[in-house]
């Protein structure tokens, strides 16, 4: 990948670069940014995994998931919106911070769009008999390869499906490189962007 770009002085033109990485990864498994690791806040402790990134919305600075209603993190993000995202990517050796706040969908249109558009396997993770999280005497394999679903099954899932949008509040962004490492930090709520010491 032709990386100039990370050498540029036009700050703007990096925070462009960066916003069309985090696009580009919604569209194949195998692109690194494809996976974000999600951070949320617990009562105690932060409380981090690594999330599909479903849809990325340059303009409205949003980054979006799906998770299960019955999640821990969903009861996080209820009780504390503030959360963290990082993605890096190994072989550009690039990482990417981006603090935002978090709302959740579950029974409104745009939910409603998203379970509709989504494919049957994605539907039948939710329909697990036990909350995420939930400790077993044994697996509880839920078989994604199946073709038929009952209406009932269905409807249950449905009701476990949520969206989470993540409005991003700011984001850090580190190249390494054996030139000299790069660090730059776009601030959406104050309209700043600056470059710091890596």
């Amino acid at each position: 990948m032709e990386l100039d770009w990370c050498f540029d002085t036009d700050l703007k033109n990096i925070e462009q670069h960066c916003w069309g990485l985090l696009h580009e990864g919604v569209k194949s498994y195998k692109n690194p940014f494809h996976y974000g690791v999600f951070a949320s806040v617990d009562d105690r402790f932060p409380s981090v995994r690594t999330v599909i990134v479903r849809e990325v919305d340059i303009q409205q600075k949003i980054i979006c998931f799906n998770t299960d209603t019955r999640s821990p993190k969903f009861g996080q993000l209820s009780a504390n919106p503030h959360i963290c995202w990082l993605f890096y990517d190994e072989n550009l050796r690039m990482q990417m911070r981006c603090m935002a706040s978090a709302s959740l969908h579950v029974h409104d249109e745009l939910a409603d769009a998203v379970w509709k558009e989504a494919r049957l396997n994605s539907k039948i993770t939710y329909t697990a008999p036990h909350a995420p999280g939930t400790p077993l005497d044994e697996p509880c394999l839920v078989d994604l390869n199946r073709d038929v679903i009952s209406d009932e099954e269905l409807q249950e899932a449905r009701r476990n499906f949520s969206v989470v949008h993540t409005r991003v509040i700011s984001l850090d962004w580190t190249f390494l490189h054996y030139k000299g490492n790069r660090r730059a930090f776009f601030d959406y709520q104050q309209n700043r962007q600056t470059w710091m010491q890596s």
